[in-house]
C-alpha cells in the first residue's frame, strides 16, 4: 500500500500543473526557503513552550523536588538562584515570549506561502492563456468558448488552493512530529492513546476521501457545463430575443443550477463529516488519559506536571491532526480543478500552431493547390477532394458553388486555420507549411460576412491589423470602405465604443469597418467572403468601385453567391461537393454551358443559388 501511494505521489508530481507549480517555486526559491524555515522554527518554538510550561508546573507542585527532570534542566535551574515563586513567573514570561515568537513565525510562514501563491497564480493563468492561444484553430474549435474561459479563470483558483493547502499540510505534519516526540518523552504508555486517535482519523479519511473526490469531479463537470451554457446564451442574446426563447434558456440553466445545488449539498455532507468525529475524539481521549494517569501512581501531586503537560500536548496534537485531515480533504476537493488544469496544459493530445519556419516577405509568383483534400473530422467525410488549381499573383480569383461546396474550406486552408489532410499548398513554389505562419498571415486581409468587432473604439478596431497606422491612414481606409461618413456622424466619431461584438452598429456598418480594417492593413492577398452581403445596393456599388481601385497590384480571392459581382474576375473556380468542376473566365465558362452557366442562368432569371 505504501509503495502504491509513493507511485501515485510521483505520478501526481509529474503532471503538467505540478511541474508548473514546481517551476514557479524554483524561480521563487527565497520565498520557499522562508516558508520552510519558519515552519521548522514554529515547530521548535511550540515544543520549547510546552517544555517551559512543564517546568513551571513542576515548580508549583509540592513534589517538585521528586520530579525526574532532565540533567540539563536541573543544571540550568541550579544556576538560577531564585525562589520557586519568582522562577515560576520568569518561566511564564519565557512561555509568553516563545508564543509571541511562534505567532510571528506563523505569520511569516503564511505571508511567504501567500506571496508564493500570488506569484504562481498570474504565471499559471498566463501559461493557460498562452496554451490556448498556441492551439491550432482546429484544436481550439473542439472546445466551447465558455469552457476555455473557465479554464483560464479557474486555473489561478486551483493553484492557490493547492499551494495554501500543501503549506498547511506541511506545517501540521511538522508540528505533529514535535508533539509525538513530546508525548513519547513524557509517557510512552500514555502516547498509545494518541496513536489510537491518529489511527481513527486515518480510517475516517480513507473512507471519505474517495467519495469526496468522486463528488468533487461530478460537481466540477456540472459547473463547467453550466458555465458553457450561460456563456453561449449570453453570446446568443440577439438570437434568443429574435426567437423568443429566453424562458427556455432560463429553464435549461435553472435545471443545471438545481443539479449544482444537489451536488453542493452532497459535497457538504461528506466534506464536513469528519468534523464532529474529530471534535469528540480529543475530549474522549483526554478523559481516558486523565483516568489512566490518575491510576498510574498514588502520588497524584508528583504526576500532576506530567499529566497537565501531556494533556496540553495531546490537545494541540488533536488540533494539528485535524489540520492534516482537513488538508487531505481540501486536496481531494480540489482534485477536480487540478485535473482540469492538467487536461488543458497537457500537450500530447493537442495540435498547436506551426512555429518557426521561413519568414514570408511577399507573394512573388502564385499560390497553388496540389491534390489537396481536407476532412474536418475523423469520419472520412472530406470537405475538399483532390483540388488542384492555381491562384496567379495580382489577379482576381472567384470561388463559386452552392453552400457546402467547399469555398470557405479553401479560405480556411489558405489562412492556415486547418492543414490539408492530403496534398499541399505552395506559395512562391514552396510549401505553405514551410513559412512562418504569423508572417504569412500578416500579408493576408480577410473580410467575411461573419465580422468580429471588438468592444472598443472604432479607431482601435480599424487599427487592429496595423497598430502603428496614422490617423490619416485610418481615415483614408474608412473613406475607401464607405465608412467615414457614418463614423463621423456618431457621437464620439472614431472614439465611439461600439459595444460587445459591435452590437451598436448595423450589419452593413460592421461589414464596412471590417473592409476598412483590411484595406488599412495593405495586404498582399485580400480574401473577400461575401464581403458586401450586408450592404444596400448603393453602398455595394460604391464599395465595388473602391475595391476595383484597391485590387490593383493585389491578389484577390472572392467568394460570392451573386455572380454579377464576380463576372469581371480574371479566373472563376467552380466547386461542387468539395470537388473542382470548372475553371475559367466568365466568358469562357458561359461558352462551355456547364455548371457555372447553369448558375448564371438561374440568377438572371430571378432565382437564387
Amino acid at each position: 500500500m505504501a509503495i502504491e501511494a509513493v507511485k501515485q505521489f510521483r505520478a501526481t508530481l509529474n503532471t503538467p500543473a505540478y511541474r508548473l507549480i514546481v517551476a514557479t517555486a524554483n524561480r521563487n526559491w527565497s520565498l520557499l526557503a522562508v516558508t520552510l524555515l519558519t515552519n521548522l522554527l514554529s515547530a521548535l518554538l511550540e515544543g520549547s513552550t510546552l517544555g517551559v510550561i512543564y517546568l513551571a508546573i513542576s515548580l508549583l507542585s509540592d513534589g517538585a523536588q521528586e520530579q525526574q527532570l532532565p540533567a540539563v534542566v536541573e543544571r540550568s535551574l541550579s544556576i538560577i538562584s531564585l525562589p520557586n515563586e519568582l522562577l515560576f513567573l520568569a518561566l511564564l514570561g519565557v512561555a509568553v515570549l516563545l508564543q509571541t515568537l511562534l505567532a510571528l513565525s506563523n505569520y511569516a510562514n503564511k505571508v511567504g506561502a501567500a506571496y508564493l501563491s500570488a506569484r504562481a497564480q498570474p504565471q499559471v493563468t498566463g501559461r493557460v492563456f498562452e496554451q490556448i492561444m498556441s492551439f491550432s484553430f482546429a484544436c481550439a474549435s473542439h472546445y466551447k468558448i465558455g469552457d476555455l474561459v473557465m479554464f483560464a479563470n479557474n486555473s489561478a483558483f486551483a493553484v492557490n488552493n493547492q499551494i495554501q493547502t500543501l503549506n498547511g499540510l506541511i506545517v501540521s505534519l511538522t508540528f505533529n512530529i514535535v508533539y509525538a516526540v513530546i508525548l513519547v518523552s513524557l509517557s510512552p504508555l500514555l502516547a498509545l492513546v494518541a496513536v489510537v486517535l491518529a489511527v481513527v482519523i486515518i480510517v475516517v479519511q480513507r473512507q471519505l476521501l474517495p467519495r469526496l473526490r468522486a463528488t468533487a469531479h461530478q460537481l466540477n463537470s456540472t459547473q463547467v457545463e453550466l458555465s458553457k451554457r450561460m456563456t453561449e446564451n449570453i453570446q446568443a442574446l440577439r438570437l434568443l430575443h429574435t426567437f423568443g426563447t429566453q424562458q427556455r434558456a432560463t429553464d435549461e440553466v435553472t435545471l443545471l443550477l438545481q443539479e449544482v445545488q444537489t451536488q453542493l449539498q452532497q459535497r457538504a455532507k461528506i466534506f464536513h463529516l469528519p468534523e464532529p468525529i474529530l471534535d469528540v475524539l480529543p475530549i474522549l481521549s483526554l478523559a481516558i488519559l486523565a483516568a489512566l494517569a490518575y491510576g498510574m501512581s498514588d502520588a497524584s501531586e508528583t504526576i500532576l506536571p506530567l499529566l497537565v503537560t501531556f494533556l496540553l500536548a495531546l490537545q494541540r496534537l488533536s488540533v494539528r491532526l485535524r489540520g492534516v485531515a482537513g488538508a487531505f480533504t481540501q486536496l481531494a476537493d480540489n482534485s477536480a480543478n487540478m485535473q482540469r488544469l492538467n487536461s488543458i496544459l497537457e500537450t500530447s493530445d493537442k495540435q498547436f500552431d506551426i512555429v518557426g519556419g521561413e519568414q514570408f516577405e511577399s507573394l512573388q509568383t502564385d499560390i497553388c493547390f496540389e491534390e489537396v483534400s481536407l476532412s474536418y473530422t475523423n469520419d472520412h467525410s472530406p470537405a475538399l477532394q483532390n483540388l488542384s488549381f492555381r491562384i496567379p499573383k495580382n489577379q482576381v480569383t472567384a470561388l463559386v458553388g452552392q453552400s457546402g461546396a467547399g469555398k470557405s474550406s479553401i479560405v480556411d486552408l489558405l489562412i492556415g486555420l486547418y492543414q490539408p489532410s492530403f496534398g499541399q499548398i505552395t506559395v512562391n513554389g514552396k510549401s505553405l507549411h514551410n513559412y512562418n505562419q504569423v508572417s504569412w498571415r500578416q500579408h493576408i486581409g480577410v473580410v467575411s460576412q461573419d465580422t468580429f468587432i471588438f468592444n472598443s473604439s472604432i479607431l482601435d478596431n480599424l487599427r487592429y491589423g496595423r497598430p502603428n497606422a496614422t490617423f490619416g491612414d485610418v481615415v483614408e481606409a474608412a473613406k475607401a470602405a464607405q465608412a467615414h461618413q457614418f463614423i463621423v456622424d456618431m457621437p464620439d466619431g472614431y472614439e465611439t465604443i461600439v459595444g460587445e461584438r459591435g452590437y451598436r452598429l448595423s450589419g452593413g456598418q460592421r461589414q464596412r469597418l471590417a473592409l476598412a480594417r483590411a484595406i488599412l492593413k495593405q495586404p498582399d492577398v485580400l480574401i473577400l467572403d461575401e464581403a458586401t452581403s450586408a450592404l444596400d445596393s448603393e453602398s455595394e456599388r460604391l464599395i465595388q468601385q473602391a475595391l476595383a481601385e484597391f485590387q490593383q497590384n493585389r491578389t484577390v480571392i472572392v467568394i460570392a453567391h451573386r455572380l454579377s459581382t464576380i463576372a469581371e474576375a480574371d479566373q472563376i473556380v467552380v466547386l461542387e461537393k468539395g470537388q473542382l468542376v470548372e475553371v475559367g473566365s466568365h466568358n469562357m465558362l458561359m461558352r462551355k454551358q456547364g455548371r457555372y452557366a447553369h448558375y448564371w442562368n438561374l440568377q438572371t432569371q430571378g432565382a437564387v443559388v
